[in-house]
C-alpha cells in the first residue's frame, strides 16, 4: 500500500495534466462542482468560506452530478453527413477523473454490462473507458439521501478504478486497481512511499464508522426480503398508484441517475449537411415505449413508474447479475414530487391496501 502527502498529490495531478484533462471537485461558493482543474490550480483549494476556490477539493460523498457524461454524453454527435461523405469527429482528449465514489464506480460497471461486456459494443463508451483514468476516493461522510448500504454495497471502492485514494494521517493511502494506474504511479514514483504505521488500520476504522452511520441513517427503510424479491412479488399491488401519485414526469430522476443508459437517436440538419445525435431518454416519458403505429404497452404513468423499479431491481439483476441502482440518492434529491426511492421500496413490502388483504386471505 502506497502513501502520498498533500504536496505530493498536487505534484502528481500536475504531472497527469501532461497527458490528461484533469477533472475534480471544486468549491464554488458553498457548493462542490465537477470542473476541469488546470495544472497551476492543482493544489488542494484553501479559499475562505463562501469564496470560489480555484484548486480541487476533497468531496466527502458523491457530488450532485455524476461522472457518467464523461463516458456517455447526451447530445453527442455520433455521425455526420456532408457533401464529401460521412464524417466522424476526433475523440476528446483523455480525462483523469478525481474523487469518483463507490456509487459512481458501480454505475459505470452497470453500463459496462450494456455497452461493452458482450458481442455488441458501443464504440464511444468503450473508447472513453479505455482512455480515461478513474481515481476513486473513499467517502468520508454521507448525504441524507445516500443509501448504498441498503443495496449491500459499501461507501468505499472495492474495485473498478485505476487508482484509489483514502485520506489518513495527513495524506492519502493509494491503492492500485489497473495496469493503467500502475503505470501512472511508476511514472512519478518518487512522490509515493510505503504507508506509515497505523495508516491502514486508521482507514479501516474510518470505513467501519461511516458504514455504521449509513446503516443507522437508513435503518427505517430496511426491508426483510431482498429488494428484487420485494419488488417482484408486489408487481400487482395497487400501492403503485399511491407511490406514483406525486410524480410529475419531469424525468429528473433519470437524468441525474448514474446508471440510467436509455437513449434515442435524433437527426438534425446542419449548415453543411446533417448529423445524428445520441440523446438521453427517460422511461417516465409518455412516449418512451411507443411502438410503430403509436401504440404503447405502458400508457399510464403508474405502469411506467412500476417498470422503472422492476427494471432496476428485478430484470437487470436477472439478466446481468448486478442491481441497476447504486444507492447514490440523487433521484431523491432531484425529485419535484419528493418521492424517496427508499420509502417506496419499504412501503411495497409493508403497506397493503385493505382490499388486497382480503384477497390474500380469501
Amino acid at each position: 500500500m502506497k502513501y502520498v502527502d498533500a504536496r505530493g498529490l498536487t505534484v502528481f495531478l500536475k504531472g497527469l495534466a501532461q497527458d490528461y484533462d484533469v477533472y475534480a471537485p471544486r468549491k464554488v461558493g458553498e457548493e462542490l462542482v465537477l470542473a476541469r482543474v488546470e495544472p497551476e490550480q492543482a493544489q488542494l483549494g484553501q479559499g475562505q468560506r463562501g469564496q470560489d476556490q480555484p484548486g480541487w477539493a476533497w468531496n466527502e460523498h458523491r457530488l450532485a452530478e455524476s461522472y457518467k457524461p464523461f463516458f456517455f454524453q447526451t447530445g453527442k454527435v455520433v455521425s455526420r453527413w456532408t457533401p464529401d461523405g460521412p464524417q466522424s469527429g476526433a475523440p476528446p482528449r483523455p480525462r483523469a477523473l478525481l474523487g469518483v465514489k463507490a456509487c459512481d464506480l458501480k454505475a459505470l460497471q452497470v453500463i459496462d454490462k450494456v455497452f461493452r461486456d458482450h458481442e455488441f459494443k458501443e464504440p464511444a463508451w468503450c473508447a472513453a473507458r479505455d482512455a480515461n483514468l478513474v481515481i476513486a476516493g473513499d467517502c468520508t461522510g454521507c448525504a441524507d439521501s445516500c443509501f448504498c448500504t441498503l443495496l449491500g454495497d459499501n461507501p468505499w471502492a472495492d474495485g473498478g478504478y485505476d487508482l484509489s485514494l483514502a485520506p489518513t494521517n495527513g495524506g492519502y493511502l493509494v491503492a492500485v486497481g489497473s495496469e493503467k494506474g500502475e503505470a501512472q504511479l511508476a511514472a512519478q514514483a518518487t512522490l509515493f512511499r510505503e504507508a506509515p504505521a497505523g495508516a491502514v488500520e486508521a482507514r479501516e476504522e474510518a470505513r467501519s464508522e461511516l458504514k455504521a452511520r449509513l446503516e443507522s441513517l437508513n435503518a427505517k427503510h430496511r426491508t426483510h426480503d431482498p429488494l428484487a424479491t420485494s419488488v417482484a412479488k408486489n408487481l400487482k399491488t395497487r400501492i403503485w398508484g399511491k407511490l406514483a401519485a406525486t410524480c410529475v414526469q419531469c424525468n429528473a430522476c433519470n437524468l441525474v441517475c448514474p446508471t440510467c443508459h436509455c437513449f434515442l437517436l435524433h437527426d438534425v440538419k446542419t449548415p453543411d449537411g446533417s448529423a445524428r445525435l445520441s440523446m438521453w431518454d427517460s422511461c417516465f416519458h409518455s412516449g418512451y415505449a411507443r411502438m410503430a403505429g403509436g401504440g404503447t404497452p405502458r400508457l399510464q404513468l403508474t405502469e411506467r413508474f412500476k417498470n422503472h423499479y422492476f427494471h432496476k431491481f428485478v430484470s437487470f439483476p436477472e439478466n446481468w447479475g448486478i442491481t441497476a441502482c447504486s444507492g447514490c440518492g440523487r433521484c431523491i434529491d432531484a425529485c419535484m414530487g419528493r418521492i424517496d426511492k427508499r420509502e417506496c421500496l419499504y412501503r411495497l413490502e409493508t403497506e397493503w391496501l385493505p382490499s388486497e388483504v382480503l384477497e390474500e386471505i380469501s
